[in-house]
């Protein structure tokens, strides 16, 4: 496979942020991105396309009419068999299900304060935590952000070490955001003090470095 080719990265890029991309074709795709800064902005289009769909959704709890429907429909399409063995069946479901829901809930991971982004402490734009184990970034524009027309605010780890920058991602204009962070974007911003905001053309950086002005830095939160 070419991954010169800008059709194939984009292909590969929007089913990593949609999810559809799994397994060793997901691993070799953050590879891809570490070392490629074209399969880097492909992926970081995808997510500027998103970014505002994802906070639109409002999360709807299907109603008791709802499961009644399903349960109805399971056992009108289904073989005939006895009650009793229909009821130890859903009883085992319910019980499966309640297992896999406290299950997710015990993996889901806590997100912790990163840093806060803006003019100052007082005003800031944007509100970024992590995961425990800094695999996963939540993002929170507090107030509606304004960019220029075909710019974007992108996201920096800057390591201790004085190492180039890694980007973490684009920032949101509004609402909240959850992104996922390659093996190294986590090891980045493991060995990162700060972080840091540029304007970046609609997309993010085309060469994986920072290229337009860096307008916020701010110190990662130790506590």
């Amino acid at each position: 496979m070419n991954y010169q080719q800008r059709d194939i990265l984009d292909q590969l890029a929007g089913g990593y942020v949609l999810g559809t991309l799994g397994g060793r074709a997901r691993a070799r795709f953050e590879r891809l991105c570490a070392d490629q800064p074209l399969a880097q902005a492909a992926l970081h289009r995808w997510e500027d396309r998103l970014m505002p769909l994802q906070s639109k959704l409002v999360p709807v709890v299907p109603s008791n009419r709802v499961w009644e429907q399903i349960v109805q429909r399971i056992q009108h399409r289904a073989s005939p068999v006895p009650r009793a063995r229909w009821r130890w069946a859903l009883v085992g479901a319910l019980a499966m299900t309640l297992v896999i829901g406290i299950s997710i809930r015990w993996h889901t991971p806590r997100f912790e304060p990163l840093a806060a982004l803006g003019q100052d402490v007082a005003h800031p734009l944007w509100s970024v935590s992590r995961s425990k184990d800094s695999a996963a970034l939540t993002i929170v524009a507090l107030q509606k952000v304004s960019t220029q027309p075909q710019r974007a605010y992108e996201l920096w780890a800057l390591p201790r070490s004085g190492k180039a920058p890694v980007s973490l991602g684009l920032l949101p204009r509004s609402g909240r955001f959850e992104r996922s962070l390659t093996a190294v974007q986590r090891d980045a911003l493991l060995s990162a003090s700060r972080v840091a905001v540029s304007v970046e053309p609609e997309g993010g950086s085309p060469t994986g470095a920072p290229t337009g002005p860096v307008v916020y830095i701010a110190d990662i939160r130790t506590s």
